[in-house]
Parts: C-alpha cells; sequence; structure tokens
C-alpha cells in the first residue's frame, strides 16, 4: 500500500480513510482510527479545523472551481482589501489609520488654543500646565505635537505616560530613564531619585536648557504620585522653576482636583485648556484634510454625508476615524466610488452604530 498524504501534505502511511465515496471529514459519520505515532495526533487535531474550514470556505463561495485555495490564499485576499480600499479611492494610504502620526494633525480652535497656551507654559518657566478633554478627543497626538515643537534646542521635552498601576518609584525611574539619568547607586528610594534629578536639571539650567515634562494619561496617577508631581514643581533657583511639567487627563480629572488634598497642585497650575469636540464645520474640514494628507484629489465624501457623520460621532475625533475607515470599507465593498448617503446608513446598520 503506498504512502498517502491528507490535504494538509501530512502522511498518514496508508490510503485515504473514507466511508464509501465520502471523505474522512464529514462531521456526520464517525472518524476511522488513522495510522499511530505523531501522524495521528497531528491527524487529530487538524481534522476538526480542516471540517470547520471546508464548509466555511464552501458557504462562502470561495470553492467555486476544482483548484482548492489555499488557506494563505484565503487570508491575504479578506485581509488585503484596506490596501484595495486606498487604491479604489486613488489615496496613498489609509487616511483614518487609529494611530498617533503627527502629519495628520488637524488644528481645531481648541486645539490651536492648548498647543499656544502649553508652549507659553514652557516658555514664560510656569511650574505646571493642564490640558484635558474627552478620551479621544486629541491629547496624545497633541502631546506629539508638543514634543516636537519643544525639541529644538532650548527644550528638552520628555513624554511619560502614566498607567494606573504606576507608583512613586515608577514614576520618577520614568522621569529619569527618559531623561537618560544614571539610577542611584546602591538602594532605589524615592529621595535618591529626586536628587539625582535636581542634579540633573541644575546641570541643564546651568546651560540654558529647560526639561519639559509631559505626563500622558495623567488621570491615572493615584494621590501619592500627584503628590510627587508637586514635589517636581519645587526643584527651583531663586529665580524661577527649573522644570515644567504638562498633565495631559481626561475631563473627570479637573474636578478630582477640586478636592481640598489637591488645593497645593491645583494652586501651582498656571494655565489650562480644554479640548472640546469638534463642530460641525469641524468634523466636515478634519475629514477632508486627513483624506488631502492621504493622497486624495477628489470628493470622496458626498455632501450630505457630513451631517450625520458630526451627530453619531460627537465631534471626536477617534469616532469620526473609525466611522470614515467603516464607510471606505463598506463603500469598496459595495463597489461604490463615493461615500454616499446610502452607504452610510448601510454602515450604520452593519457596525451596530444605529
Amino acid at each position: 500500500m503506498s504512502e498517502s498524504r491528507s490535504r494538509f501534505g501530512i502522511p498518514t502511511h496508508g490510503p485515504r480513510y473514507r466511508y464509501g465515496n465520502s471523505h474522512a471529514c464529514c462531521s456526520n459519520r464517525r472518524w476511522r482510527r488513522p495510522a499511530r505515532g505523531w501522524a495521528e495526533r497531528v491527524w487529530r487535531s487538524l481534522s476538526p479545523a480542516a471540517c470547520r474550514l471546508r464548509r466555511w470556505r464552501m458557504a462562502r463561495g470561495l470553492a467555486l472551481t476544482g483548484k482548492q485555495e489555499s488557506v494563505m490564499e484565503v487570508a491575504t485576499k479578506w485581509l488585503g482589501a484596506t490596501l484595495d480600499y486606498c487604491e479604489h479611492f486613488g489615496l496613498q494610504r489609509m487616511p483614518f489609520a487609529d494611530n498617533v502620526n503627527p502629519e495628520f494633525f488637524y488644528r481645531t480652535q481648541t486645539h490651536e488654543a492648548a498647543f499656544v497656551k502649553m508652549m507659553m507654559c514652557a516658555k514664560h518657566h510656569k511650574a505646571l500646565g493642564l490640558v484635558w478633554g474627552r478620551s479621544g478627543t486629541g491629547k496624545t497626538l497633541l502631546a506629539q505635537m508638543l514634543l516636537s515643537a519643544f525639541g529644538e534646542g532650548e527644550f528638552i521635552p520628555v513624554v511619560i505616560l502614566a498607567t494606573p498601576g504606576m507608583s512613586k518609584m515608577g514614576l520618577l525611574a520614568c522621569i529619569a530613564d527618559e531623561l537618560e539619568i544614571p539610577r542611584p547607586s546602591g538602594r532605589e528610594n524615592t529621595q535618591g531619585y529626586l536628587d539625582m534629578i535636581h542634579s540633573y536639571l541644575m546641570d541643564t539650567y546651568s546651560r540654558g536648557q529647560r526639561v519639559v515634562v509631559i505626563v500622558d494619561e495623567a488621570h491615572f496617577l493615584p494621590s501619592e504620585q500627584l503628590h510627587m508631581i508637586r514635589a517636581l514643581t519645587n526643584l527651583e533657583t531663586p529665580q524661577e522653576k527649573l522644570c515644567t511639567i504638562i498633565m495631559l487627563a481626561e475631563e473627570t480629572f479637573p474636578r478630582r482636583l477640586r478636592h481640598k488634598r489637591y488645593n497645593s497642585l491645583r494652586s501651582r497650575i498656571a494655565m489650562s485648556s480644554y479640548l472640546m469636540p469638534m463642530a460641525r464645520a469641524e468634523t466636515e474640514q478634519y475629514i477632508k484634510f486627513r483624506l488631502m494628507v492621504a493622497g486624495s484629489t477628489e470628493n470622496i465624501f458626498a455632501e450630505d454625508v457630513y451631517d450625520p457623520i458630526h451627530s453619531y460621532s460627537g465631534g471626536i475625533c477617534r469616532e469620526v476615524n473609525k466611522l470614515g475607515d467603516n464607510l471606505l470599507l463598506e463603500a469598496y465593498m459595495r463597489s461604490e466610488p463615493r461615500i454616499t448617503r446610502t452607504v452610510l446608513e448601510r454602515c450604520l446598520q452593519e457596525h451596530c452604530l444605529t
């Protein structure tokens, strides 16, 4: 008896296991025991998956010809849809990708105000600045824009991402690592980190430079870490503060700071700014701006879709990006050249957004 192989190329050391004219992976018949050994273990682990894959492919209409597509070919065909929709609309890249790309930063009126205030906060050697707003309004992207603007020689900017489990030691260690300050010798402790950071700030001050620490997701910081922020703002010379700390947080953070335990920290906030959701006109310009940066030369979105897009997204940048990406994919799957009201309604139904 000659050796045969399964549809996955695994030798079974015998003929294919059939019941009459039926293949062994049919779900309505019991399995006949294959050969013993490693092939048996692999066969048993893969065969149920092979059954499900075959039924899925037939249901999706992929097995229309005698030639069977491989799993990789099927995955490439379906996962490559995003690249295809860029080509379909004449785009060079995805305009609504969920990432922090400064090239796609659209400065609304509130973003411009926050950017200018935080720049002035650092240039005038203020101790503490605060930017707050709803999740998805662009705080992290604003932090990256500030990082780029500060990195021009006069300032030494660093960005710290706060996490719920971050301790006082962890916060100081993150700042020290970003500034490339050596760890304290011997046993690490809070005072040792503060002394090392203070020494570094004095050195940069003597060279005419200023450290700017941008703390993103500051609402995650517990009470002790916020008091450590206050301690860092106490590092100063007789003339001015040695560093500026800019906190970016969600809109619940200012209410938390109204508690009496944070009176000292709140009094050190020299400038603050609230990132409001985009207005209707800003939502339209935001979409057109991102499409232009992505390489669009035509009006892909019909004029009558901007009102419902703004209504469903609430003017939140992240929600506009999510809806815009789904709209482009939906139009591509329907072979539509533009985003029309029909495409929008279909997309909202498909993705449970209504």
